[in-house]
């Protein structure tokens, strides 16, 4: 696979300018080379290794598919059955993923569209791009996974922080074309009131960044959503430890 370009239309300086004054937070449109994007979307929407994972009404889980399908019949209820528990305050989830990171380290990847974002992910000019939109030096490196949202999957709120793993950033780089915000699937953020205080739908080859903790969450897509919600998401880390980080729900995968 051809290594993954960042769109030379980028202005990093500006962008910081933009972060710092939106409260480290951002949405970064035509994040790489058009033609990139493409090959990305086009591998996500025909893979058919996901794993559905799911942490939900007291169900946890992780089961491979075959397409949309449990890979084995025998457990498709177990995946027809899981729902959000709406009365618990704890974070809930269910989404089908592809865990780039993983599988890089198990040695199982396919050299596809899809990998070589992990690698564009932590080559020197993303890292040195990250650092200079956040301001800050300690990235070091960046993990993914792809994932795909159907029609009632859903990320309750939730901040990112997992004692250990040294989070500074977490991102979404999404694949979905022209998709409307009334099928869901949006990233929402919310302030200390509990109200929704910022919030972005998906939009095909746009990065999203903001610090770590921030509370956030994924809306459910709806049941009508003409397509699958198509992402790789991760974050940026450092390799030296960061310190406590407490505000809100911790989420560990």
């Amino acid at each position: 696979m051809t290594p993954l370009r960042l769109s030379p239309d980028l202005d990093a300086a500006a962008l910081a300018r933009a972060f710092a004054a939106g409260g480290q937070r951002l949405h970064i449109p035509g994040i790489l080379m058009a033609g990139d994007a493409d090959a990305v979307e086009a591998v996500l929407a025909a893979e058919r290794r996901w794993k559905t994972t799911v942490a939900a009404g007291g169900t946890f889980l992780e089961l491979p598919l075959d397409g949309r399908l449990a890979e084995d019949p025998a457990r498709q209820a177990w995946l027809d059955e899981a729902a959000v528990d709406g009365s618990s305050p704890l974070t809930q989830y269910i989404f089908d993923t592809r865990r780039l990171t993983a599988e890089r380290d198990h040695g199982t990847t396919g050299g596809d569209a899809a990998d070589a974002v992990l690698d564009w992910l932590n080559s020197e000019a993303f890292i040195a791009f990250a650092r200079t939109v956040t301001g800050d030096d300690r990235i070091d490196l960046a993990d993914a996974q792809a994932s795909r949202y159907r029609p009632g999957h859903v990320l309750t709120s939730h901040n990112d922080v997992s004692p250990g793993k040294n989070r500074l950033y977490g991102y979404v780089l999404n694949f979905s074309r022209d998709w409307r915000a009334d099928w869901g699937g949006n990233l929402v953020f919310y302030g200390d009131d509990g109200h929704i205080q910022h919030g972005w739908a998906p939009a095909f080859n746009a990065l999203n960044l903001f610090v770590v903790p921030t509370r956030h969450a994924v809306t459910q897509v709806a049941s009508f959503a003409a397509r699958d919600r198509l992402s790789i998401v991760g974050w940026l880390r450092s390799n030296t430890a960061i310190g406590p980080q407490s505000r809100g729900n911790v989420k560990s995968y």
